[in-house]
């Protein structure tokens, strides 16, 4: 494996952050607590449908599509980007970072920090724990926030509960449901093929 200096990953860092800005792509690599390989790219689609249940401040009901990017900046670090088409509502863009806590024979806990624009600035923060039982299968628990920076701060949590098998290196399928655990937050069903480019 080659060395770089400590200079090398900030440089390559402030470059994807501008390219990922740039196409605008996804965050959160299928929402498992393990990172991306070093070096590798991650390209995904996520279609999802968001249930109405009269929630405050909540504009985006429906369907949506999710197009995922991530590249492995370090063993423990990958950079992540999403953009998010809502057929009834503002689009999403967003990036984050995702770090691996702690790395076990058949389990990972990570944690993941970002920005995101939908309808107004915010940021996103995540832990997430994932276990395999088999190598095909990862079964994914985690709390998610989403703060938005508007006048008054309207916190948003769910809880991630993610399905995830692994079809080989490359080809990821996963379901995902997302538990509102505050009043702002609503019910999310989602599923998604992620592709990893070593």
């Amino acid at each position: 494996m080659c060395q770089s200096s400590n200079a090398d990953p900030m440089k390559r860092l402030l470059f994807l952050l501008l390219f990922f800005l740039s196409v605008s792509a996804y965050g959160q690599v299928v929402n498992f607590a393990k990172t991306l390989p070093e070096r590798a790219w991650s390209v995904g689609l996520t279609p999802a449908y968001h249930i109405d249940r009269n929630v405050i401040l909540f504009d985006a009901g429906g369907t949506s599509f999710a197009l995922n990017g991530g590249y492995g900046l370090l063993y423990s670090l990958d950079v992540n980007a999403r953009y998010i088409y809502f057929l009834n509502g503002t689009d999403y863009f967003g990036i984050d970072m995702q770090y691996l806590i702690h790395e076990a024979r058949k389990s990972y806990f990570s944690a993941i920090g970002g920005l995101h624009k939908w309808d107004q600035f915010g940021m996103d923060l995540t832990g997430l724990f994932t276990y395999m039982p088999r190598y095909e299968i990862n079964l994914s628990i985690g709390l998610d926030l989403d703060l938005s920076f508007a006048s008054e701060m309207n916190p948003r949590m769910w809880v991630p509960l993610n399905v995830g098998f692994n079809i080989n290196e490359m080809f990821f399928l996963f379901a995902e449901y997302n538990l509102p655990v505050t009043e702002r937050a609503w019910d999310i069903v989602a599923v998604g093929v992620n592709v990893v480019l070593r």
